[in-house]
């Protein structure tokens, strides 16, 4: 097991802007131009979708771009959990080390 846990490395290491990039690019592409839709881009889409709907529900005069920013800001928090679930598998297992 390695020493205490580097906040900063938690917040803002590799792994989280990989997980990030892999969340946010594909849809990011996919709205772009359409023809770059990937299946990768499915959790960004469920997200942005689910996202677009309750925000329509709550604020129906709003526009639909308006609803990227909380899917950016969530798409972090949820690559920072990725990223800390990929390091405690790490550290479990002795075959990744």
């Amino acid at each position: 097991m390695s020493g205490p846990v580097n906040v900063r490395r938690l917040f803002l290491g590799r792994a989280v802007w990989v997980w990030y990039l892999l969340l946010v690019v594909p849809v990011a592409l996919g709205a772009f131009d359409t023809r770059l839709m990937t299946p990768l881009a499915l959790p960004g889409y469920v997200a942005l979708t689910i996202g677009s709907a309750f925000g329509s529900y709550l604020f129906p005069t709003l526009e639909l771009w308006v609803f990227w920013g909380p899917l950016l800001v969530g798409a972090y928090f949820v690559s920072v959990a990725l990223a800390a679930a990929s390091h405690a598998v790490r550290e479990t297992f002795v075959a990744f080390k």
